[in-house]
């Protein structure tokens, strides 16, 4: 579904393309992309690397992109692969090369950054901490840090704080939202996306977590019951390139190739505030839901209560079990920079 600022971000990056296509030299790149089964890649990624660099460079830069799940990975190895020359650029999403990398994971610790505007402002802030990181680590650069839309809490009972969540179980898709749902006494089970339905049928779980739209497109509001508008996460994904192929490109090259990437990247953090928003519609069945029959869920908004609870244990619990896989040297650049954003410091 591609709406009207996704359009314009085509033609807008058409338009700037064509003034500078001859002072490009002819590049072919290989990507590896994210995962096909979110709307990202087929609305905006995938069109932006095999149609939008072609057409904003006269047909000078261009590039064949497959999804890392169909190309047979299971998305950890994305960046080894740009390090071996295997693909020239790659986007991975964080959260899956956390447990090789913790310096990958703190962009989107469980509970930082309740709101898309905090979310991009902290992915902001770490980019360039990132960038050093994989050159150092990877020999790769940091194009962008992009999102998928706001992760909330689905329950098949009512739940109206996050304390009520003691002796529940609950799905979650990674470390860091585990270690926050176990802090407030609820047991933490990983699955599959796919296996949530079935799991919360059987009673395997009692509350899940997931993006607003993802679980309005897999049917959560058929077997739960009540959505806690909290952001809880987003997935973030950064988009990299191989120090060695972005050495070799032309200073014409580079600069054009960021350029259309920051219009890309602007236009991904638009959708995931469109998404993030509309997802939560059509669940709770507010307006229209331009994506199919509405659900009858019931909306729990987060209370004063609640939202003082996740900053307490963003600050006593997830980044200092953050912090101990990172090691004492991720402390200073946390420090420098989300820490002043959140106000927590690593200590």
């Amino acid at each position: 579904m591609i709406r009207s600022a996704i359009s314009a971000f085509f033609l807008a990056g058409a338009l700037v393309g064509s003034a500078t296509a001859q002072e490009l030299s002819s590049t072919k790149l290989t990507v590896i992309g994210s995962a096909s089964f979110m709307p990202l890649y087929a609305d905006m990624e995938k069109p932006f690397w095999t149609e939008k660099l072609s057409e904003s460079s006269d047909g000078k830069i261009t590039a064949e992109v497959r999804p890392f799940n169909e190309a047979g990975l299971n998305g950890t190895e994305m960046l080894r692969l740009v390090q071996q020359g295997v693909a020239d650029a790659a986007t991975p999403i964080l959260g899956y090369l956390a447990s090789d990398d913790p310096m990958s994971e703190a962009v989107d610790l469980a509970g930082i950054a309740p709101t898309v505007e905090l979310a991009r402002e902290i992915s902001e802030a770490w980019q360039p901490i990132l960038d050093k990181h994989y050159l150092e680590k990877n020999g790769a650069t940091v194009m962008g840090v992009l999102a998928y839309p706001k992760q909330v809490l689905y329950c098949k009972e009512k739940l109206d704080s996050l304390s009520e969540l003691e002796g529940r179980k609950v799905r979650t898709a990674n470390r860091t939202l585990a270690e926050f749902v176990e802090s407030f006494g609820a047991s933490s089970v990983t699955m599959p996306i796919g296996d949530v339905v079935p799991s919360l049928e059987r009673g395997v779980v009692d509350c899940a977590v997931t993006a607003t739209l993802a679980g309005y497109k897999q049917k959560w509001f058929e077997v739960t019951s009540y959505v806690y508008d909290l952001g809880l996460g987003w997935s973030n994904l950064a988009t990299v390139i191989s120090k060695e192929k972005w050495d070799s490109l032309t200073d014409a090259d580079r600069q054009f190739l960021q350029a259309q990437y920051d219009e890309f990247e602007n236009a991904v953090w638009e959708d995931v505030a469109y998404q993030s928003a509309k997802g939560l519609d059509c669940l709770i069945g507010r307006g229209e839901c331009p994506f199919g029959e509405p659900g009858n869920m019931t909306l729990v908004s987060a209370s004063a209560e609640d939202e003082a609870l996740r900053a307490q244990t963003l600050k006593e619990t997830v980044v200092p079990k953050w912090l101990a896989r990172c090691g004492e040297s991720c402390a200073a650049p946390w420090n420098e920079s989300i820490g002043k954003i959140v106000g927590v410091s690593a200590d």
